[in-house]
């Protein structure tokens, strides 16, 4: 398991009028800029300024992922694409600590400590979420505004955003802000959901503002001012269930109450079928450390800030 770092370490900027504060290890934090006070309260440091914002995710789903993601075919591949990614496209991973933004029940993040990616820390807009990733993993945790970018200062070494992308209104000038904290040669890795033509009830049930392809992810990324290192489409097998459901849900309608029962259906782990899809889907990661995936129901990126000459 990695080593867990001190909050002082982690760059951090006033949600408010966005000047440089320092971390105490404990107790609460004031801006020397704009005398804010943020309150640190059971591990977690409250970093919100109030803002209200157009919510991005519905919290009362974090205790049914936070009992489903260990085992869930759909997490367990995620994660293991994700660790492999990260291995084989940043040379000096072990020296890059990662911090999560929208890091939700944190199963995601405490994989990868155990797996010996060095962590700094994570933030999400939901104290539900974090409550449970305390449990997880013992970590600096901040809580932010919805709807406004993080309060982390420039001089970020790797920064992770995991299915959160397609939350956010503006990601053109969200990945604009990410580049921009980014220290040089600093890594971002991401995963968002692929295909637009499959967006439908169920997405918007999930609070996704889109879906992507793969072409304009990258395009978003080089226009952030950063260099792709490795985009790939992964989840092929799930493509072609995912058109004959969305078919089947656009046919029989039934309102928001049957597109909330298929969006919990999703999640529900059924034993023989869930061990078949994860041994299928992890196959795919053979052909991920050769080539990329041309189709797949999410996709992956690793992309650089270019180091200064």
């Amino acid at each position: 398991m990695a080593e867990r770092r001190s909050i002082a370490s982690i760059p951090l900027v006033c949600p408010s009028c966005r000047a440089s504060v320092t971390c105490p290890q404990a107790g609460d934090v004031e801006c020397g800029h704009c005398r804010a006070r943020f309150a640190q309260k059971d591990g977690i440091l409250r970093l919100v300024s109030g803002a209200n914002a157009t919510p991005g995710f519905d919290p009362h789903y974090f205790p049914l992922l936070s009992q489903v993601e260990k085992e869930h075919f759909w997490f367990v591949v995620r994660r293991e694409v994700i660790l492999d990614a990260l291995t084989r496209t940043v040379p000096d991973l072990r020296s890059r600590p990662l911090f999560d933004i929208g890091c939700g029940s944190g199963g995601l993040l405490a994989f990868l400590s155990e797996a010996g990616v060095p962590v700094a820390g994570a933030c999400d807009a939901y104290l539900e979420g974090l409550q449970l990733a305390r449990e997880r993993i013992d970590l600096p945790f901040f809580l932010v505004d919805e709807g406004r970018l993080p309060p982390l200062g420039p001089g970020q070494p790797m920064i992770g955003m995991f299915d959160v992308l397609e939350h956010i209104d503006d990601d053109q000038g969200t990945l604009d802000w990410v580049a921009s904290v980014l220290e040089p040669g600093g890594a971002l890795v991401l995963t968002v959901p692929a295909h637009p033509f499959l967006f439908d009830e169920t997405d918007e049930i999930a609070h996704h503002r889109r879906r992507y392809r793969r072409r304009e992810l990258r395009e978003k990324l080089e226009k952030a001012g950063l260099q792709t290192q490795l985009i790939s489409h992964f989840m092929a097998t799930l493509v072609p269930m995912l058109v004959v459901r969305r078919w089947l849900g656009r046919r029989l309608r039934g309102g928001r109450q049957a597109v909330m029962e298929r969006r919990s259906a999703e999640l529900s782990i059924v034993p023989v079928l869930n061990d078949l899809l994860r041994t299928i889907l992890r196959l795919e990661r053979y052909w991920l450390r050769m080539l990329p995936l041309p189709f797949g129901s999410s996709l992956v990126a690793i992309a650089t800030r270019p180091a200064e000459r």
